[in-house]
């Protein structure tokens, strides 16, 4: 009877429930506990950036105040650490992920994603992650009408990514004549070839650029183009964004390359975690980033912060996915098309 009753005690805990019977309320349950915050990249990048953040500044607002520390998960471009969270991890609140930018754009467009954007729970966002695609001063090309009178060559990673995809789709809408070349190692091998001559330009987030391009872009040695945004960035309200141009399924595709622009930096709970915690850590986000201390912080190491609350995330992706089945179909047939583009 001991072992038994044993059994139902440890049941009990496992599933939120105290020595009566009554669930746990968040305080309860996460006093004593540990909450990792997992990244699907390497530390060192703006995704270790934001999660060391939430470690440091989230602890006291969390009911029962848990110790809270970062897990990196690198691997396949941040897929890893998606589908870790979403079918392997604990679904009780002790993980939360800062989310691969990527998610609603693989959920929707990659077939073997086994994951969905929109069974996140999502928590907040500390920073958008909207794009710019900036030409050289070399290159004269300053607008799009420019970048249809002759080929324009851009630096890419891949041909797989946004900064490769947007442009190609901009070619048949915006009749523009981008020529991606792609396969350079990383951000900096890229802006070197630009101060060579050797591309007339290159993608890149918002936020990079300002740190790495700063100087040039005051100077216009380099100029924004076009954004990589669901709408245009307040920073240059004169450059139009992709969003703006197709119609249908062809614009459903450039909102869906933007989703990673607008989910940028966000903390998401595992699908099944409990309202309660969801609920409690909602609350605990948003008096973090009112903190004053996290606000001077932010402040002194330039730290962009362009935050989104869960219940406004949930809605954008949602929204999204609300598209019509049948323009949602054709998209990822464009898309698969331009995966195609030499």
């Amino acid at each position: 009877m001991r072992h038994s009753l044993a059994l139902v005690v440890a049941l009990a805990a496992t599933l939120g429930f105290g020595p009566a019977g009554k669930a746990q309320t968040p305080e309860q349950f996460y006093t004593g506990k540990d909450v990792r915050v997992l990244i699907g990249a390497g530390v060192g990048g703006t995704y270790s950036l934001y999660a060391q953040l939430a470690a440091r500044h989230m602890r006291q607002y969390i009911p029962g105040k848990p110790n809270v520390i970062m897990q990196a998960m690198p691997g396949a471009g941040g897929l890893v650490g998606l589908n870790y969270s979403f079918n392997i991890a604990p679904k009780d609140g002790t993980l939360m992920h800062l989310v691969h930018a990527e998610v609603l754009y693989e959920s929707l467009l990659n077939k073997d994603a086994k994951f969905n954007a929109q069974d996140y729970h999502w928590i907040g966002r500390f920073a958008d992650a909207d794009s710019v695609v900036l030409m050289t001063r070399r290159s004269a090309i300053k607008t799009l009408e420019d970048a249809s009178s002759r080929e324009v060559t851009l630096g890419a990673t891949g041909i797989s990514n946004v900064y490769a995809l947007g442009p190609l789709m901009l070619n048949r809408l915006a009749k523009t004549r981008f020529k991606i070349i792609g396969g350079y190692p990383g951000q900096a091998d890229i802006s070197l070839a630009m101060e060579r001559g050797e591309l007339d330009g290159s993608g890149m987030t918002l936020a990079n650029a300002v740190a790495t391009q700063g100087e040039k872009l005051k100077s216009g040695d380099i100029v924004p183009l076009f954004a990589i945004s669901a709408r245009r960035l307040s920073a240059y309200p004169d450059v139009p964004a992709m969003t703006e141009f197709g119609s249908g399924p062809s614009k459903t595709l450039m909102e869906i390359y933007a989703s990673a622009g607008t989910i940028g930096r966000a903390l998401a709970f595992p699908p099944g975690t409990p309202t309660d915690r969801v609920a409690a850590f909602r609350e605990a986000f948003q008096k973090t980033i009112n903190d004053p201390v996290f606000q001077d912080e932010v402040r002194k190491a330039n730290i962009l912060i362009s935050t989104m609350s869960g219940e406004a995330l949930s809605a954008e992706i949602n929204r999204i996915l609300q598209t019509p089945a049948s323009d949602l179909a054709a998209a990822r047939a464009l898309h698969e098309e331009l995966l195609q583009t030499k």
